[in-house]
């Protein structure tokens, strides 16, 4: 087809139309079939720096989610555990009402169940989720608690009717002269013996303690401390190894006698069990805002509950029972506090967590907007491009027919 000068300005405007509605058509296409309006940023070209913003809050955002699913999963997992050790220590004080009110602690086989609650407490406190044991703070790859240290020391301790003290002299309780050899055998086997020559004309309590203390080679520390802060000192003698400790008399003493010594559970606080660090643990949930969140599993609640039963597995004996009772009483009125911080901590996560998943579905849609299409919109309009480049392709196709003569037949 030839242009003539006539035509030629109609025939530019016509042909310029149908290129930018066959433009307009492929783009539709496009769009149409992928459901964005453009591959590439310079097709948004005006709404491509807050696409940007955007896009960077939402990645932003679904990491603090990551983070405060993680916590709160955590935190879960640590609530479930102390719950369970609440309950634990409900039926063991149960059973030492039991047992001290009926004087049969063999009967209800309290030392059986004491060990039974305490491998649970141990299992419990070592709570592994994801390769990290919950209650060990920040030395998260081991676990949190050694159950072998977790049970009283062995332990020997001097009567509740004779109160002592470091000036009591060994003649006014009646001892005679002799020695006592003690053997010690710590939880990895290794055993020592001392023995120590008293004399009871000139020797005192300090004395005695003094000599017990003194021997390095000797797994064995003399204290003197009552079963609890209400009664009067006693002399204790325990293994310090966490093992077990033997006192014997030899060349004709009667010590152990006249202090009335007797084996019962050291009723000392002891940490010695717990194998973490002081760290609590802390999770970026939002901006400029960290939460510090978890529980030690020496807090002070765990720990009555653990002297409790390692008390109560060990001995039968009423005074130190009723020591016993107290320490898991102790424990039953503080592990909902423990509860209770854990349930505030996973409440003040959640909270971020509904406005990050607010945040999230609205960054989501506005995203959306900015890059998708209307797919049915755009095929509507589509069809209308295309009608439209159909009607230029006949607009062309006349313009070229015309001419003068045509006009005057």
């Amino acid at each position: 087809m030839v242009t003539r000068v006539a035509t030629y300005t109609s025939h530019t405007l016509l042909s310029n139309l149908a290129l930018r509605n066959a433009a307009n058509v492929t783009d539709l296409n496009t769009q149409a079939s992928s459901g964005y309006k453009s591959r590439n940023y310079s097709g948004i070209a005006d709404s491509s720096q807050r696409l940007l913003n955007l896009e960077a809050e939402y990645t932003r955002t679904e990491q603090y989610l990551r983070n405060t699913t993680q916590a709160k999963l955590r935190l879960q997992n640590m609530e479930s555990a102390v719950d369970t050790m609440s309950s634990i220590a409900v039926k063991i004080k149960s059973l030492l009402v039991q047992s001290l009110s009926a004087n049969q602690a063999d009967d209800v086989n309290l030392d059986n169940e004491a060990k039974q609650a305490m491998e649970q407490i141990s299992n419990l406190l070592n709570t592994n989720l994801d390769g990290r044991y919950l209650f060990a703070g920040g030395r998260s790859e081991l676990p949190a608690v050694d159950i072998d240290k977790m049970y009283a020391p062995d332990n020997y301790m001097s009567e509740s009717g004779v109160t002592l003290t470091d000036a009591t002299t060994l003649a006014s309780l009646g001892v005679t002269d002799g020695e006592i050899q003690i053997v010690s055998t710590d939880v990895n086997g290794a055993s020592s013996t001392s023995t120590v020559d008293y004399d009871p004309t000139t020797w005192t309590i300090a004395d005695l303690r003094n000599a017990i203390n003194g021997n390095t080679t000797d797994g064995a520390i003399a204290t003197l401390r009552g079963l609890d802060e209400h009664e009067g000192p006693r002399l204790n003698i325990e293994n310090v190894g966490n093992g077990t400790i033997t006192i014997t008399e030899i060349a004709g003493g009667n010590i152990l006698n006249a202090l009335g010594m007797t084996k019962i559970p050291n009723p000392r606080p002891d940490t010695s069990y717990y194998t973490g660090d002081q760290q609590i643990l802390e999770a970026r949930i939002d901006d400029q805002y960290d939460v510090s969140y978890g529980i030690l599993a020496d807090d002070p609640a765990f720990q009555s509950l653990i002297q409790g039963l390692g008390i109560a597995a060990a001995t039968t004996d009423q005074d130190a029972l009723n020591v016993a009772m107290g320490h898991i009483s102790d424990a039953i009125n503080n592990l909902p506090n423990i509860q209770g911080k854990i349930g505030l901590d996973i409440a003040n996560i959640e909270r971020f967590e509904t406005r990050h998943e607010d945040y999230k579905i609205f960054a989501a849609q506005a995203i959306s907007d900015i890059e998708t299409v209307d797919v049915p919109l755009t095929l509507a309009e589509l069809s209308q491009y295309e009608t439209a480049l159909q009607a230029s392709f006949i607009s062309i196709s006349k313009s070229s027919d015309l001419s003068l003569a045509n006009y005057l037949r």
